[in-house]
């Protein structure tokens, strides 16, 4: 839960080489304010909310384009599936991405999150 005004990510990268993400699968985002879902840390942003509930403390546009002005097109944000009275997402930002569903299932995948073996990694 978020309070007053806010971002929930702020992912960065700084190609689009790199291929990490974050990714948010069956969350519930609420708040009392006004919640952006993303902004870029570097302009190489990608953010993907998959079936995910959205109160409606998101703001109708979704997303911030922060400082990365004229890079709308290498910023990755997407929702898939997502419900509740903030998930509508006839205001959200144009440049916002449409993923396909084979897309979605590779990023939502363990074998996406766990790229590099960091959970097993874990103490």
């Amino acid at each position: 839960m978020i309070g007053d005004n806010g971002y929930i990510t702020a992912q960065g990268k700084d190609s689009t080489e790199n291929k990490s993400a974050f990714v948010f699968k069956d969350c519930d985002v609420i708040g009392s304010g006004n919640i952006y879902l993303g902004r870029p840390w570097r302009c190489h942003s990608t953010v993907l909310f998959y079936g995910s509930n959205f109160s409606s403390a998101v703001v109708p546009q979704g997303w911030s384009i922060w400082n990365c002005h004229g890079h709308e097109n290498e910023i990755t944000y997407a929702e898939h599936g997502c419900y509740g009275p903030g998930a509508n997402t006839s205001k959200r930002v144009p440049w916002m991405k449409t993923l396909s569903l084979q897309t979605v299932s590779r990023m939502s995948s363990l074998s996406f999150i766990n790229r590099k073996g960091w959970i097993e990694r874990q103490p």
